[in-house]
């Protein structure tokens, strides 16, 4: 039997994004609290939580946060992830762990040495998601990486026990050329929005074509 992957839709910046996104086979929200054009504040998706069901997990993502940043997320929200999107050292993690119950996990951005930065944070970390890195910005950039290499991250995400999502240009037009390397956890932002903004119409194609 196929397994289905975990699916994250991040990037979440309005309270019609999130209805498009609650109401979905989703097991993971995303917010971005970090520089981006889909950055929000913690208050702005406190009030947009108030007014939904929600009954997927929600993960705040964070780039080379202060830990009172992280503070004022969790305070106003009930996050279950902390994602790291910078250059969060282990030092760093083990700090934020020791200060929040939450997960963290770790994005490590494609490249040669992408799996020996994965080992430096194996039993530390909750969790990666894997993204292409594309100079000047840190992610939602629509754009893939080389997916021949999914297998390699698949295999040290497993060895350290851990899941690990592949993030970077999935759509429905890319999406069944990525299941043919059987990722255990998809994450998208771009892959199902117009104009910026969370569509109905995709969202139903997309998981058409990865529930099939």
């Amino acid at each position: 039997m196929k397994r289905v992957p975990l699916l994250k839709y991040c990037g979440n910046h309005s309270l019609e994004d999130i209805k498009v996104a609650t109401n979905s086979s989703a097991h993971y929200l995303g917010f971005v609290f970090a520089e981006s054009k889909r950055c929000v504040t913690p208050s702005e998706v406190k009030e947009w939580l108030s007014k939904v069901e929600v009954s997927q997990k929600l993960v705040g993502v964070f780039v080379n946060a202060p830990i009172d940043q992280i503070q004022l997320a969790v305070e106003n929200i009930a996050l279950d992830v902390i994602q790291c999107h910078g250059e969060e050292t282990v030092e760093e993690i083990l700090a934020l762990k020791a200060t929040f119950k939450q997960k963290v996990w770790k994005v490590i951005h494609h490249s040669e040495t992408a799996i020996n930065l994965m080992k430096q944070y194996e039993g530390v970390v909750d969790g990666y998601v894997i993204d292409s890195k594309v100079k000047g910005v840190r992610g939602g950039t629509g754009v893939t990486f080389d997916w021949s290499a999914i297998p390699a991250y698949k295999r040290e995400a497993e060895k350290q026990k851990v899941p690990c999502f592949i993030a970077g240009g999935i759509n429905v037009s890319t999406i069944n050329e990525l299941l043919q390397y059987d990722p255990g956890g998809i994450d998208l932002s771009s892959g199902i929005e117009v104009s910026g903004r969370k569509s109905e119409k995709i969202k139903k194609q997309f998981e058409e074509r990865l529930f099939v």
